[in-house]
């Protein structure tokens, strides 16, 4: 079964990930998301159809962040556009070894132990949704909901998904709204608003219609598995800029975590020039917390939502 309650201590990415690997006949199989392959033009497609993404913003892959200078950092765009340094967010895709595991359980404990008056204020600045039963592979669609629903806190020319401007209402516009008007979207109890807006993109049809589709594009490069609980062996997760006390922060926004975790200010605070300080201190993070435990394995990648130059 599935965790009910994050009060559980069990790490719920590993008991999603058990449950997958040990239900690949599950009667539910049709209902769960399908996944979303690690391709910009498979993410860009599901942000396109759920947001109002201008056409000058785009996924693109970011090579070299194993390294983390900024000499090593390599953007290629699926569609050979010109770049600039403005990055809304990133997406993460790490293999889930028990390595990992273990790192995620003792970092469970120390969030445990953290600032509970600073977790409480980055709870109320990022939007964060927990990766519910049901959900299947979607942990790629959970990051970059994300990203979408997270851009706009650091930088103001990137594009707010939710904002309509008079037009018609997106996708993730009517999600998100719809989490607003929840009736405990004002209680202080963060893990069950996060639980409740996890709930809610499930049942929302439209946006897992939309996701399915884009799993399907004919950008992919292989074969989407025909069941969304195909156990797969890796995960996603978001990372997006986001403005504390003047500074701007990296915030890991992960579906099967018990919080955003913050981790750190930028370096280039100071230096309004250099929008690309935070892709390269993403590349510390990852390569420090994620490719140090495991530094033989080569299936890592990273993925950033940057704006057209």
């Amino acid at each position: 079964m599935m965790p009910t309650s994050e009060n559980e201590e069990e790490d719920r990415l590993k008991v999603i990930h058990h449950h997958l690997s040990t239900n690949k006949s599950s009667s539910n199989a049709s209902a769960s998301w399908l996944p979303l392959e690690s391709n910009p033009a498979i993410f860009t497609s599901y942000a396109e159809n759920t947001s109002h993404l201008p056409q000058t913003w785009e996924f693109v892959d970011v090579l070299g962040f194993g390294g983390g200078a900024k000499d090593d950092l390599l953007l290629l765009s699926p569609t050979e556009s010109n770049l600039s340094d403005t990055v809304a967010g990133a997406i993460f895709l790490f293999p889930t070894t028990d390595a990992i595991y273990t790192e995620r359980s003792l970092q469970k404990a120390r969030l445990r132990k953290h600032n509970q008056r600073h977790h409480e204020l980055l709870s109320r600045n990022v939007f964060h949704l927990e990766q519910v039963k049901g959900f299947g592979n979607a942990c790629g669609t959970i990051a970059a909901t994300h990203v979408l629903l997270n851009s706009g806190l650091s930088l103001p020319d990137i594009p707010d998904p939710f904002n309509d401007s008079g037009g018609t209402a997106s996708p993730l516009s009517v999600y998100k709204k719809s989490c607003i008007n929840t009736p405990d979207s004002v209680d202080q109890d963060h893990d069950r608003l996060r639980r409740q807006r996890g709930e809610m993109l499930v049942h929302t049809q439209e946006l897992h219609n939309i996701s399915d589709s884009s799993a399907q594009n004919t950008a992919s490069q292989t074969q989407c598995p025909q069941s969304g609980d195909t156990y797969l062996g890796h995960h996603y997760c978001a990372f997006v800029p986001v403005k504390i006390d003047g500074n701007i922060h990296v915030v890991e926004l992960d579906g099967t975590k018990i919080r955003p975790i913050d981790h750190g200010m930028i370096d280039g605070n100071n230096n309004s020039d250099d929008n690309n300080a935070f892709l390269r201190a993403v590349a510390n993070v990852v390569k420090r917390e994620w490719m140090a435990l495991e530094p033989n394995r080569i299936d890592f990648s990273l993925m950033a939502l940057v704006k057209k130059a």
